[in-house]
């Protein structure tokens, strides 16, 4: 992949924004005041991940879910769709600035019965929102193929009706189909003083090409692309604490352009970078 980091492209909350030539459910894409935010994204050594920890530590604690965990992180498995000729792999390989994925996404294992989210991240530059829609994992595949998929969701929020039209529009008019499983354990950590500001460590990132939605928690058969590496994400609002400044000055820190999908499908189907 490309090592220059993606430009910045800046776009106002609340305005509306091209929906990258596609017309969703009429027309224009509403970025919801305050869901903005920036992802920094940084594949480090493992030996580094100490190093992170100390000097973050004053700055922020675990999310409620590490904390409820054992062993303080939990493993995030994230079904994502594509074309057959994968158009949203290309574009972020060729940094178009505007892009998208969508994906299937739940947490642990089966026995644990977390939820689903049906998600569209949407990027633009380093800025991204998420439409998503929660649903139980038993109701996902009815949701996106039920013809009366409207009364799963009857009674829910605007904003998670509109999530959840906008994904299955984006299946028929695309033909998506599931391409990839992405599963890895994860380490978060939210701002003492600010729970949007977000640490995530992920680490023993491996996948699965072409799996089934029902795949969604396996473990056998997945392919580890980043054994020896973490990958470390940064994210916030507006402007980054200057305690992450420091951090990414002291260990002379270079943010690249760093996607799970992208590994994952690469892993089993290399393509030209």
């Amino acid at each position: 992949m490309s090592s220059r980091p993606a430009s910045v492209h800046l776009v106002s909350p609340g305005k509306e924004l091209p929906a990258e030539g596609l017309p969703e459910s009429g027309g224009r894409i509403i970025a919801p005041e305050g869901a903005f935010r920036y992802e920094l994204k940084y594949a480090l050594p493992l030996s580094f991940m100490e190093e992170v920890r100390t000097i973050t530590r004053p700055y922020v604690q675990h999310d409620r879910h590490c904390a409820e965990m054992p062993n303080e992180h939990y493993t995030v498995r994230s079904v994502y769709y594509d074309t057959d000729d994968l158009l949203f792999y290309f574009e972020k390989m060729d940094s178009v600035r505007i892009r998208k994925k969508l994906r299937v996404r739940t947490y642990n294992g089966p026995e644990d019965m977390a939820p689903a989210f049906l998600e569209i991240k949407r990027k633009y530059g380093r800025r991204g929102f998420k439409e998503r829609v929660r649903l139980p994992i038993t109701d996902i595949d009815n949701a996106l193929n039920s013809k009366d998929a409207a009364e799963i969701v009857a009674g829910r929020s605007f904003k998670e009706r509109k999530a959840l039209d906008r994904f299955r529009f984006n299946m028929r008019t695309r033909h998506l189909r599931p391409v990839v499983l992405v599963t890895y354990e994860r380490e978060a950590f939210v701002g003492r003083d600010n729970e949007r500001v977000r640490v995530t460590f992920d680490q023993n990132i491996r996948s699965l090409i072409n799996p089934t939605l029902e795949q969604i928690f396996e473990d056998v058969g997945l392919r580890v692309f980043e054994d020896e590496l973490f990958v470390l994400e940064l994210k916030f609002d507006g402007m980054m604490p200057r305690w992450m400044t420091q951090l990414i000055r002291l260990l002379n820190l270079r943010s690249h352009p760093y996607s799970k999908y992208c590994h994952g499908i690469d892993a089993w189907t290399p393509h030209p970078k």
